[in-house]
This record gives structure tokens, C-alpha cells and sequence, in this order.
């Protein structure tokens, strides 16, 4: 029991001291008071007997509340002696997650500047570029293949990635990447002069408009651009961007299907987006003579391969 309340129990008990007594007295006169009286000495003793147990207790309350507050004290050192768990974290599973994430993506790195010499810097991977990890598969599809033509939607540093991959691995091949940002296509075209690749890479200027395909109405590159395109043995589905419209990916498969190699691969980023892996699905038709895997990779990716 608080102080507080002791007090208003003890102002309760001397009203009654007080009350008592008046009230008999003004019933019965003399007697009344000494009957008053009486009853008045027995509230005080009950009262005084009362608090004294009352104290009695509230004292031991207080000696088990300094009993478990020492318990409890190890282990509230210990909570706090756990590291904290970063913003938007919070178990260490999910900690253990973002752990294992960040290895791997530094493992990746490591992959790809062991495949490739980069000696020059390159954007950040994985914002706007491609991740690390595609990066890995693309290159390590590329050694093994050699194909004669490689053909990009979209460029950037992934031209960069495969010309140096053609020049450190000696690879005859034609890389062609098409886009439809002239000031973008100028930037990797200096990217590629920075790295020593100029002439192993070509970007191809191909804006964006209306296809021959009737059943596709979101403008895709255009298609001049591959006239004098045969035996593409690798393909890498990047573009064009995901706001250009509906399945803005899909004509690289029908317009490209006649001028692609007996072996083939075909590696189609950003498949964790509904939009590109319902591009993929759309292509099982035309490529009934493909293989469909799923890759886990950062961002999601496919790879149909024709042996």
C-alpha cells in the first residue's frame, strides 16, 4: 500500500474518533458517549493493529520488489550487451539474411574482376546496371560458347564486361548492343574507350517505334538495327526500360528468332519483376527446342539455352 493511502485510512480513523462519540452522545446523552467512547477506543485499536500489519507488508513488498529487480538485473545486461540489430531489422534471422547477402554480392565482385580485367572504373552495380552475379553468368556463358555474334538490348556496363572478356580470352566475336538513348549510347561508347575495348564492342543508336508484330504494340528498338545481324549465339534481354509500356522486352525473341545460332543462350534480366518473367513465359512457344531455368540472382533472371 502506498503512503497515500495510509494517510487517507488514518484521516478515516480519526473521523471516526470524532464521529462516533457526537453521534451517541446526541442519541443517548452521557451514556451514549461512553458507549461512543468505547467504540471509538476499539476503531483506533482495530485501526492501529490494521496499519501495522499494513506496513508490515508494504516493507516486504518492497524487499521482494529489491529481490527481483537483482534477478532481473543480469539479464537486462545481457539484452543490452547484444549487438543492435540495423534499421528495419529485426530478428536475427533476418540480420543473418542480410549477412549472407552481402557476402555473396562480395563474392560476385570478386568473381567478375577475377574473370575480367577491369583496370578502369565502372558504375556502381546492381542501381541502374546489372548486378554482379549476372554479370558472373553472362561472362562465364560467353567463355564457354564463344559465339560468333552476341547481341545486347540496352547498353552499358555489361558491353564493357563482354568486350573485355572477348580481348582477355581471345574470343572472335561481333558484340552488338542496341540502344535508344543516343546520350547514354555516346556514354558507353567512352566507357568502352576508357578500358581499351573500343573495337570490340559496337553500340548501335536504335530508337525506339512502332514493330511489325501485330499482336505488340509497345515501341520497341528499331528494327534496321538488326538487318545485318546472323549467328547470334548470345543474347542479353536488358532493355528496353520497364516504363516504355507493356512487355517492352518481348519483340527480342520473334524479331531475333531467325538469326540466332544453333547454339544459343538467351539471358533475360530482372525476372523477379511480374512484367519481364511474363515476357519469358510468352517466348516457350517460339522456342520449343529451348531449356527454361530460373537463375536466383539479385534482381531475378532466366537463361534459355539451345545446345
Amino acid at each position: 500500500m502506498s503512503a497515500a493511502r495510509l494517510r487517507l485510512a488514518a484521516l478515516a480513523v480519526a473521523l471516526l474518533l470524532v464521529a462516533v462519540p457526537v453521534v451517541f452522545g446526541l442519541v443517548d446523552g452521557r451514556t451514549g458517549v461512553l458507549v461512543g467512547l468505547a467504540l471509538s477506543g476499539a476503531v483506533a485499536a482495530t485501526g492501529v493493529c490494521a496499519y501495522v500489519v499494513l506496513r508490515r507488508v508494504e516493507e516486504r513488498l518492497r524487499v521482494l520488489e529489491r529481490r527481483v529487480a537483482r534477478a532481473q538485473r543480469p539479464r537486462q545486461q545481457a539484452v543490452a550487451a547484444q549487438p543492435k540489430l540495423p534499421k528495419g531489422l529485426v530478428t536475427q534471422a533476418q540480420l543473418r539474411k542480410e549477412r549472407d547477402h552481402v557476402a555473396k554480392r562480395v563474392q560476385d565482385i570478386t568473381n567478375l574482376f577475377d574473370m575480367v580485367p577491369i583496370r578502369a572504373g565502372i558504375p556502381p552495380l546492381g542501381l541502374w546496371t546489372a548486378s554482379a552475379d549476372l554479370l558472373v553468368e553472362l561472362v562465364d556463358r560467353f567463355v564457354e560458347t564463344r559465339p560468333a555474334t552476341v547481341v545486347e538490348g540496352g547498353s552499358g556496363v555489361s558491353t564493357v564486361v563482354l568486350a573485355l572478356a572477348a580481348r582477355e580470352h581471345g574470343i572472335a566475336t561481333r558484340i552488338v548492343a542496341l540502344e535508344h538513348d543516343p546520350e547514354w549510347a555516346e556514354s558507353t561508347r567512352r566507357l568502352l574507350a576508357r578500358h581499351g575495348v573500343a573495337e570490340y564492342a559496337e553500340v548501335r543508336v536504335a530508337p525506339l517505334g512502332p514493330t511489325s508484330l501485330a499482336d505488340h504494340h509497345t515501341p520497341w528498338y528499331d528494327e534496321s538495327a538488326l538487318a545485318d545481324l546472323s549467328e547470334v549465339g548470345l543474347v542479353l534481354v536488358d532493355g528496353p526500360p520497364e516504363g516504355t509500356g507493356p512487355r517492352a522486352r518481348y519483340p527480342m525473341v520473334p524479331l531475333l528468332h531467325d538469326r540466332l545460332a544453333r547454339t544459343c543462350t538467351i539471358v533475360v534480366d530482372d525476372t523477379a519483376r511480374p512484367g519481364d518473367a511474363d515476357v519469358v513465359d510468352r517466348w516457350r512457344p517460339l522456342l520449343p527446342d529451348f531449356e527454361f531455368d530460373t537463375l536466383r540472382l539479385d534482381k531475378g533472371a532466366a537463361v534459355l539455352t539451345r545446345a
